[in-house]
């Protein structure tokens, strides 16, 4: 098996010493950027199988290596945003493919999986085991996920609201519906739905458990009534949702 070759950039130096020691030398080449004008420079001289990508980082972030990547470089390789701070991506991402999220802090297991699966041409939506589910944290006003963004996994809420928005160009959102604790959110097609057609914003601090829509479809599978249910519901809810809004803006 030959090896497959790791880009990281971040300017956490001990992380990335923490990441080296993860990443087998016997299955994976790593190399290193301490930020994104050492990664695109690197990235130009080299062809890598993945790339591991802080957001926040002096003299080029990683928002805008990956949009200079895309711009440059042009080959599809996946880009893992590996951040504490996923919820400032930009909508200007929305039309950039091949980029994957993986909030810090995670277990380093889920690090390698998660590259391995990248590198291997396995999608997140393709047989994650169920240590993929976390809890993940977002604090009041901050998106979970945008509009149009690949819909790979979906959410229960554990604790706290949650805004289902559509969003203008402007900035602005248009609320479509409140979720709370015990409800899901994320792609509502998870047998053919791969882009989400709404995004979602924390209304108050919430906690949720996050579910890799691979385990979505397994269950889809034996079509249990209560997920059928559940999905034909949600969808019933949007759809109404949206009939408001339609007539709401024919009206004004």
């Amino acid at each position: 098996m030959s090896r497959k070759s790791v880009l990281m950039i971040d300017d956490n130096a001990d992380l990335v010493e923490v990441a080296k020691v993860l990443f087998d030398a016997k299955e994976f080449m790593f190399v290193a950027a301490k930020d994104g004008t050492e990664g695109l420079f690197k990235a130009k001289n080299q062809k890598f199988d993945v790339i591991i990508c802080d957001i926040k980082m002096p003299r080029m972030d990683g928002i805008t290596f990956a949009q200079e990547f895309r711009r440059t470089i042009k080959h599809e390789t996946p880009i893992l945003f590996y951040s504490g701070h996923l919820e400032e991506m930009p909508l200007s991402l929305k039309n950039l493919k091949g980029l994957y999220r993986l909030a810090k802090p995670s277990q380093g297991y889920e690090l390698v999986q998660k590259v391995r699966s990248l590198a291997s041409g396995v999608t997140e939506a393709a047989a994650p085991t169920p240590a993929n589910i976390n809890q993940r944290r977002f604090s009041a006003g901050s998106f979970i996920f945008h509009e149009a963004e690949n819909g790979a996994e979906a959410f229960m809420v554990d604790e706290g609201e949650v805004e289902l928005v559509k969003e203008n160009p402007d900035g602005s959102v248009i609320v479509l519906d409140t979720l709370h604790a015990g409800e899901f959110l994320g792609t509502w097609a998870p047998t053919d739905g791969q882009f989400r057609f709404h995004g979602a914003r924390a209304k108050t601090v919430v906690k949720l458990t996050e579910i890799p829509q691979a385990l979505i479809k397994k269950e889809m599978e034996g079509k249990p009534a209560w997920f059928e249910a559940l999905v034909r519901g949600k969808h019933q809810r949007l759809q109404a949702s949206f009939q408001r809004l339609k007539k709401e803006l024919k009206a004004s």
